[in-house]
């Protein structure tokens, strides 16, 4: 009985693997997030200026979205799903507002492609999550 059990464990263990693109996307994850926020959250004034209705309150908004998003890196990393939908969340929010302050629809869409590299990367492999 022991060895069936460690033998699953073993095979788990083998087939929960990230994959080099999921972990790269990751990876830049958790060094662009920082670097925005820093740059949000800094020297918000220039990004307000830029766009018509970016108020100052919406930039440090973004960047308090920018640093959730390394903690939902964090916890993708981690296996765990409510970083997933968590992440859609803020994608899908990001969106809105970019809408918001008029960066204009096709620049918006490109701000979508985080969630499709996400989906891309963890549908095959969303039993491994918690």
């Amino acid at each position: 009985m022991d060895t069936i059990i460690k033998e699953t464990k073993v095979i788990d263990a083998e087939e929960k693997k990230r994959g080099f693109w999921f972990s790269l996307f990751l990876v830049l994850m958790l060094i662009a997030n920082p670097l925005s926020a820093a740059i949000y959250l800094l020297s918000p004034e220039p990004i307000a200026a830029l766009y018509p209705n970016a108020s100052l309150g919406i930039v440090y908004f973004l960047g308090i979205m920018s640093l959730l998003n390394v903690a939902f890196a964090i916890s993708i990393w981690y296996w765990k799903k409510v970083g997933i939908y968590a992440f859609y969340g803020v994608v899908a929010l990001a969106f809105i507002i970019n809408l918001y302050i008029g960066v204009g629809f096709i620049a918006a869409l490109t701000g979508l492609i985080g969630g499709v590299i996400m989906f891309l990367c963890t549908r095959k492999k969303m039993q491994h999550f918690s």
